[in-house]
């Protein structure tokens, strides 16, 4: 079980590093607006966390 859990995790992961390449200015300003206020060095929230995510990954997922 635990691979299965770790084995997701990294998927999801690529997917954001393949949805990255393809996000438009307006994603990146939310996504930089978000960082801003969710983001803080506290260890509860970083990127990957962003729900914006969701969205790019459905629109580039065939």
């Amino acid at each position: 079980m635990k691979n299965e859990k770790a084995e997701a995790q990294i998927a999801r992961y690529e997917r954001i590093i393949k949805a990255a390449t393809v996000m438009t200015e307006a994603e990146k300003s939310a996504l930089v607006e978000w960082e801003k206020k969710h983001v803080t060095g506290d260890g509860e929230f970083g990127t990957s966390d962003w729900p914006g995510w969701e969205p790019i990954i459905s629109r580039i997922s065939h």
